[in-house]
């Protein structure tokens, strides 16, 4: 299948500020499931746009604003060819004792961040009917079906620095709460895993706009990384488009930084993709354009249309939510 993506961020102040860092992390990857055919990031107000790739090999780019501004306007616009190759869970019969992980996947056995090694975790993984010695598709597809037999999808009820206590605790979340669980339950049966950002394509009758999305993947000696989607229990399909891998969502929000001034932030963020009859690229193409939003080298007044910004937009729309 062929995916065309563009994912808008918005981010409006209620007072000038003097300076602005961003991170970024849009840029879908090349792997064995997607080959990435383009990719275009225009950021507002114009600036000198860098990149660099972290250690989960992820495309990261940055950009400083220093001169005084109320609004910065990123739009990421992506084109992926997809083609899933991963095995079945039913094809994944490793079973314990396993190898011992290549040093690299230690980073994704501990909890850290958001994956709480808790006394709610461990008395919630007592319910999942398959034993530790059983085939590792088998305790992967158990614990999917754990956690859709007793929580609920469902928007605004977690912030996007919620727990996997918060979410057990509240019994409802979006997708990025269902990853984290998942995690959480992998790791303490000793399964190498990590968490994955990016896109979840579906065909729409009407205009709303879509989210991003958040899975698995699992490491089974036999076949290495192995997708699977905690949120709707099931497996990788062609509508899936990868962004980032991390231990957790702390490691690939698709956007953080920092500014310099007193004001209010709201972020909004909008996603849509559509199925593309676009021919196969001879080769990546990649480029940045600028938005032409203005910066001043002093403070105006505050405009007397720009009110007071409510502080809740930022938690609610920092989610990661599933379309």
């Amino acid at each position: 299948m062929f995916v065309e993506i563009e994912h808008t961020l918005s981010l409006a102040y209620d007072a000038y500020i003097r300076e602005s860092f961003l991170e970024l992390r849009m840029q879908p990857k090349t792997t064995g499931d997607q080959t990435l055919q383009s990719f275009v990031l225009a950021v507002g107000p114009p600036t000198k746009t860098s990149r660099y790739r972290d250690w989960n090999h992820n495309v990261v780019h940055h950009f400083t604003i220093v001169h005084f501004h109320d609004r910065i306007e990123v739009v990421a616009r992506s084109a992926v060819s997809t083609h899933p190759a991963a095995p079945a869970l039913a094809s994944v019969t490793d079973t314990r004792p396993y190898p011992e992980p290549p040093y690299p996947l230690l980073d994704f056995l501990a909890f850290d961040g958001p994956v709480r090694a808790s006394a709610g975790l461990r008395k919630f993984a007592q319910g999942v009917p398959v034993p530790v010695g059983a085939p590792l598709g088998d305790q992967v597809r158990a614990c999917g079906r754990h956690i859709g037999e007793h929580f609920t999808y469902q928007k605004n009820v977690t912030s996007y620095d919620s727990t996997s206590d918060d979410f057990l605790a509240a019994g409802a979340g979006v997708c990025q709460d269902f990853t984290h669980l998942m995690l959480g339950l992998l790791r303490l049966r000793q399964i190498p895993c990590r968490y994955v950002s990016g896109y979840l394509h579906v065909e729409r009758t009407s205009e709303e706009v879509s989210q991003s999305h958040a899975w698995i993947e699992f490491w089974a000696p036999s076949h290495g990384w192995i997708p699977f989607d905690p949120t709707h229990d099931r497996a990788i399909d062609e509508r899936y488009v990868v962004v980032g891998h991390g231990r957790h969502y702390d490691d690939v929000p698709p956007n953080k930084g920092i500014f310099r001034g007193t004001a209010r932030e709201a972020l909004r963020a909008e996603v849509h993709t559509q199925q593309s009859t676009s021919r196969t690229l001879p080769q990546l193409t990649s480029e940045t354009r600028p938005i032409p939003l203005q910066t001043f080298r002093e403070a105006p007044a505050r405009r007397p249309d720009r009110p007071a910004l409510p502080i809740e937009d930022e938690q609610q729309q920092q989610q990661q939510q599933q379309q």
